[in-house]
């Protein structure tokens, strides 16, 4: 558990990665505020936060289910069957809570203290915004209150004029948590595939 800790506070403090996610967001006033705060913490969970949760749970059962499948195999396997058909349920209601066939995969910078992502809409330093984060390819969705840092012009010429950049003010630690493991499983899914790219380069010459 520290050793997870570690990792955890160094993906938090510096590591930053571009991803593609869904995301939607909405500037929110005090009276929201209090409501989506008392939601997160009170861990009220809902059609889209469920797969989070789940997602949890099941880095918990994980080590549980290591501690005795040598000696209960049995079970061991049909436990984690039933985990993962709950997590694609859990996936399903993202998808429906999202629309996303209605939201185009948004290409941002995420971290676990907060993200950079382009959009249509001028912020002002100090707005307060619901975000919602779909995770991919995993559909885990993560409600989170931020507040935007800056907003600028984005030189990307890609129809999206701002370039919106946001902290979490309001976000569950063990969301934080999937953050940072979602991030860590992409970059090592990245050095494997240019690791693979090298050496199919290597075996071509």
């Amino acid at each position: 558990m520290e050793h997870e800790t570690i990792k955890s506070n160094d993906c938090r403090e510096y590591f930053r990665l571009d991803d593609e996610v869904l995301l939607d967001y909405a500037r929110v006033d005090d009276a929201q505020i209090a409501a989506l705060r008392e939601r997160i913490f009170d861990r009220v969970v809902d059609r889209f936060t469920v797969a989070a949760s789940f997602a949890t749970s099941s880095r918990t059962m994980s080590r549980i289910l290591s501690s005795f499948s040598a000696g209960q195999p049995d079970l061991a396997r049909y436990l984690k069957m039933m985990d993962q058909k709950l997590n694609q349920l859990a996936r399903l209601f993202v998808i429906e809570e999202m629309n996303a066939a209605d939201h185009a995969v948004t290409r941002v910078n995420l971290s676990a203290g907060g993200m950079m992502f382009p959009s249509p809409t001028e912020f002002s330093p100090g707005d307060m915004l619901q975000l919602r984060l779909a995770l991919l390819p995993a559909m885990t969705g993560i409600l989170s209150v931020a507040r935007v840092v800056y907003c600028e012009r984005s030189a990307q010429g890609n129809g999206l004029p701002w370039q919106v950049a946001v902290e979490y003010v309001y976000i569950r630690e063990s969301d934080r948590d999937l953050i940072c493991s979602h991030m860590m499983s992409r970059e090592a899914e990245r050095l494997r595939e240019r690791r693979e790219q090298e050496q199919e380069g290597r075996e071509g010459e």
